[in-house]
């Protein structure tokens, strides 16, 4: 074989390693993950014997520019401005105000505003056992 069948021959093998590595870890992280309780934000934190777990839900939420151009005079300018910012894109501490707080203006903006389930994000870190002193 010549140098670049060679390198070549390492880079495929190598891609097909990081691609059953990559397809171990998902599916040890689904495991993990159904394990756990399911909210739909926050944080789930849980720990075993060697490890503390701690999982986090949220949503990525986009707008629409568009439509959000459409309904923009039927929300107040100062609660609007408290929700989106011009790019447009969502200041979420606003939103979620106008969630709890504001209905009618929440349920206009949301004609925008698409949310899709965000992939948790997990955290794992080995808890130290305490020996004892004899």
């Amino acid at each position: 074989m010549n140098p670049i069948d060679e390198a070549a021959a390492v880079l495929t093998l190598a891609r097909m390693n990081a691609k059953r590595a990559k397809e171990a870890e998902d599916a040890a992280f689904a495991e993990l993950v159904a394990l756990l309780p399911k909210q739909d934000e926050g944080t789930v934190k849980l720990s075993g014997e060697s490890y503390r777990v701690a999982i986090e839900y949220g949503f990525n939420r986009t707008v629409d520019a568009a439509a959000l151009a459409a309904i923009k005079d039927n929300v107040p300018p100062a609660l609007f401005e408290q929700a989106i910012t011009y790019k447009p894109s969502i200041v979420l501490a606003g939103l979620r105000y106008l969630q709890s707080n504001e209905p009618d203006a929440y349920a206009a903006l949301a004609q925008a505003i698409t949310a899709r389930p965000a992939k948790p994000s997990v955290k794992i870190e080995a808890v130290v056992q305490m020996q004892e002193a004899a």
